[in-house]
């Protein structure tokens, strides 16, 4: 029948994710004010946001954006990345406490998260992301549930801090994909878990 969409399969799941050049995604005091941000990264997240049907989130990384992103502060500096994070549907994964209200949320435990993942890929209207949340990148990839890394290199080094996937308990080998340059010094590196290569 003409206009009928051919069924699609079931939406990918990347992590974005940042971190120093020697590999902290926080400074030693938790700080998160050493990335360099510019017109050119904003265009190139803005465009990476229209592939997301679903936000995926950690429990800290969840409490920042739910400050962050609702405000009028947001709303007037980055308008479509703003109304986009309000409006997007988002999970967060924590076992502990209630977390602030943000429009369009909803709570799961971190022992559901397979089951979670599933149901994302099955109703999303575009691919998952977790962004930031590098605690909860570090389960998904321990139970083989990324499909995509992508890592924005920042060119600092800061001798201390958190490392990007502290707690990985096993070894994970990466197949290699694109790399984005940014004129600032950032390098985006893309990688997929070989069985999803």
């Amino acid at each position: 029948m003409s206009g009928d969409l051919a069924p699609r399969g079931p939406r990918q799941v990347f992590a974005f994710l940042f971190c120093s050049l020697d590999g902290y995604h926080e400074g030693p005091g938790g700080e998160l004010d050493w990335g360099l941000n510019d017109e050119e990264f904003f265009d190139w997240n803005l465009r990476q946001t229209r592939e997301v049907g679903a936000l995926l989130l950690g429990r800290r990384t969840y409490e920042h954006f739910a400050e962050v992103w609702p405000s009028a502060e947001a709303a007037a500096r980055l308008p479509e990345v703003a109304a986009f994070m309000n409006a997007v549907p988002k999970t967060v994964v924590t076992d502990g406490g209630a977390v602030p209200p943000w429009r369009n949320s909803r709570v799961v435990g971190g022992g559901g998260l397979g089951a979670e993942v599933a149901r994302l890929r099955a109703e999303a209207d575009g691919d998952v992301a977790v962004f930031g949340s590098s605690g909860l990148t570090v389960a998904l990839l321990e139970q083989g549930l990324v499909d995509e890394l992508r890592i924005l290199v920042h060119p600092v080094l800061l001798g201390r801090g958190r490392s990007l996937y502290a707690g990985l308990g096993d070894r994970v080998d990466l197949a290699a994909g694109a790399v984005t340059v940014f004129r600032s010094g950032k390098v985006l590196l893309r990688y997929r878990p070989p069985a999803r290569a």
